[in-house]
């Protein structure tokens, strides 16, 4: 069966946004110098980016939300400050329990939603995982995933 001749191709459509998008698969770690609950069910957090988008970040966590055996869920927004501009998110986090209860174990998507300066127009997608001493911050959050830009 084929598609009447007037109806686009939607896979030439599909090449054709792909080849205006440049796509770059990345990975690192997140580490925090700080992490603080403002409300029972909003934090901030801020600390170095190590790896491929090497730099700063400040995060915005809320509808913080307990969930059965143990794991929280949340949302948040991440912006990344490196010298070329910025990177945001809004992401879904899901933090797992440890044995220890002041550590979590973050499986979360960070998806990209734009930026500033080089980063103007970015999508895509950033996946974390890890773990945290929320009260000492020891540990990281490993990322990886792809940057895409227009």
């Amino acid at each position: 069966m084929t598609a009447p001749p007037n109806v686009p191709d939607l896979a030439a459509s599909a090449d054709h946004i792909a080849a205006h998008m440049a796509c770059e698969h990345v990975s690192g770690a997140f580490v925090f110098t700080k992490f603080q609950f403002t409300s029972q069910t909003t934090a901030v957090g801020e600390g170095t980016l190590q790896g491929d988008l090497a730099g700063g970040f400040s995060a915005e966590y809320f509808d913080i939300e307990q969930r059965g055996n143990g794991a929280i869920h949340m949302r948040a927004h991440h912006t990344i400050t490196r010298s070329t501009g910025t990177i945001r998110t809004s992401d879904e986090i899901l933090l797992l329990p440890d044995q220890d209860p002041a550590v979590g174990r973050p499986n979360s998507r960070l998806h990209v939603i734009g930026g500033t300066g080089a980063y103007d127009g970015a999508t895509g997608l950033l996946h974390t995982h890890g773990q945290l001493n929320l009260v000492t911050l020891a540990g990281s959050l490993q990322y990886k995933g792809q940057v895409c830009l227009p």
